[in-house]
Formats: C-alpha cells, structure tokens, sequence
C-alpha cells in the first residue's frame, strides 16, 4: 500500500536452478557462506552500492547447488531490488518472465512485471498481467489497491475505479483486510467508510491503520487530528523515514520550525535512509528558519559534497556564505 518492495529474480543463474530445485544438496559451509554473502549484498545496498550488492547476492546464490527455498527466494528478492535500483531494466522485464514461467500463478511476479511495462509506457501488457495477478489472488485487497493507483497515476482512473469497487466486495478476515478495505474506501473519496474499517482495524491492534487514518483525516482537511494521529504512528514506527519527512514538512508550514527540524533530524538518525537526500536538504531549510546560519552552511558543505549536481542548493550556499 504505502510502500512496496520490488522483487525481482535475476535472469542469470536463477532460472536454471528454479528449474533444477531440489536437485542438489548445499553443505553447512555453503549455507553459512550464502548467508555471509546475503549480509554484505544487504550492506552494499544500504550504502547505495546496487551494482556491487547484485554481484554479492549472485555470490550468495551460487553457493545454493541448485536448491531453492525461502532464503534463495528470499535473496532473489534482495538481488532483485538491486538490479531495479542499477538502471537494468530490461534484465528486470527478463527475470519477472523467467519467474513467471516458473510459477504462472505467482501474484507478486505478475503485478511486478506488469509495474514495471507501465513505467515503460506498455499499458497494454501491464494491463494483462495486472487482470492474471487479480485473477491468481482476487480475494488480496492490498493488491487490488496498488494496482489501482498506478492505474490512477498514467490516468487509468475508469480501470482503477472498477478494480476498487470489485475489492469492496471481498469480506475481511482480519485487522489487515479492514485496513486494506479503509485504504480502498479512502482511494474511492469514500472517508466516512474509510473511518468505520480503519477505526475496526486500528480495535483490533493494526497499528498501520494509524497512518491511513491520518491520511483520511488530512483529505477531510482535519489537520490537528491527522498531525496527533503521525506522531502516534512514529511513536511504534520511528524508523518510517517517509512519515518523518512528511511531519517536519507539515510542521515547517505551521511555522513550527523546531519541532521540523526535530522530526528531520530524528529520520537522518536512522541507518542510510532511502530519502536522505531530501531529508537533509530539508534540514537546512529548517536551520534557515531557525536562523541558525552557521549549522546551516556546515551542514550545506557536507551536502554538497554529497550531492554537487543540486544546482539550487549550490546557489543557496552563496546565500549562507553571506550570512
């Protein structure tokens, strides 16, 4: 819903040991050094290295003898990641092909394949694994509703619409199908629906049901309640860099400029987070308000080192040099 992990197999080596799994036998020495290189493919993406932590989990899954389970599914997908982040699309079109043919009825494969031909402008194939991924879970509102917003996002709102409405009418079992079914009411402008499943799920201790209450409240132009609402969800979820960013965002247009930075701040504390770029820029946005010109240019020449194409911060740099 908020956010989705990519998976994606690799093409090379992947297929061949899908198709021969179960055919080998892995000793303890090479189960311990697939799980030594899982580790420094995990620490090469946290350090933003793609390229380097798709040869380390490769190194990982060479070591299987050709057995497949969880945790070469489970490399795969980090591996996956990877190679999306590394620019090779093409190579990712190929590995979802191959992991399909490997498992037709495989939902995750089928909508992550279909994703990917919408950001290439293939709305024609992404639709067609879009309608099997739904075929193969029809009962899975979570996908339904991703679906739906990227069909929203290329302007598909009349395909979007039908597969919301068709996910309301799936029963919930549990505290994440109310969430799910909250978050579909939400996508629809249905609010008063949205509040009735969420509050249902947020009873029955689904804390990610705080957030999508939030969400609904901020629609509903409630922003005290939706801002009490953030904090709560940070409170269990601090390492939610996305939400931290958003609540420094908010708090800097209230003119709440330290409680911005506190927020901005208490993100960047978090290891290598996937937005620091943003966070940090908006740190010394803040620091501007507060006034506090000299951390501002520290931090700014920290930054720029960091990241030299940002013409604009550039050019706010010979603001604070002035300062």
């Amino acid at each position: 819903m908020k956010k989705q992990i990519w998976m994606v197999f690799f093409i090379l080596g992947i297929t061949a040991m899908l198709l021969a799994a179960g055919c080998g036998r892995r000793s303890e020495t090479a189960l311990e050094n697939e799980l030594a290189y899982r580790q420094l493919g995990i620490n090469k993406m946290n350090e933003g290295d793609y390229e380097e932590a798709v040869k380390m989990f490769q190194r990982a899954l060479d070591q299987s003898m050709a057995v497949i389970d969880d945790l070469e599914l489970d490399i795969s997908y980090y591996k996956a990641l990877a190679q999306y982040r590394s620019g090779d699309t093409e190579g990712a079109l190929a590995t979802y092909t191959a992991l399909i043919e490997y498992d037709e009825k495989n939902a995750d494969a089928l909508y992550l394949r279909g994703t990917l031909y919408l950001q290439e402008g293939d709305a024609k194939n992404a639709w067609k694994d879009y309608e099997s991924a739904l075929k193969e879970a029809p009962k899975d509102i979570a996908l339904s509703n991703k679906i739906a917003v990227n069909l929203s996002g290329v302007g598909e709102t009349g395909k979007a619409g039908e597969i919301l409405n068709r996910a309301l009418e799936v029963k919930e079992k549990d505290a994440a199908d109310y969430r799910e079914k909250g978050w579909t009411y939400y996508l629809l402008g249905q609010y008063d629906s949205a509040r009735t499943c969420l509050n249902k799920a947020r009873d029955e201790g689904d804390t990610e049901a705080v957030y999508c209450l939030a969400k609904v409240c901020e629609a509903q132009g409630d922003t005290e309640e939706a801002n009490e609402l953030y904090e709560l969800y940070v409170e269990s979820h601090s390492d939610d860099t996305e939400t931290l960013n958003a609540l420094g965002l908010a708090r800097l247009s209230e003119g709440s400029y330290d409680q911005a930075l506190t927020f901005f701040q208490k993100a960047l504390e978090q290891e290598h987070p996937a937005n620091e770029q943003e966070l940090r820029r908006n740190e010394i946005i803040a620091l501007e308000y507060l006034q506090d010109f000299a951390q501002a240019r520290e931090k700014m020449t920290s930054y720029l080192a960091d990241y030299p194409d940002d013409e604009a911060a550039a050019r706010e740099y010979e603001f604070l040099q002035s300062r």
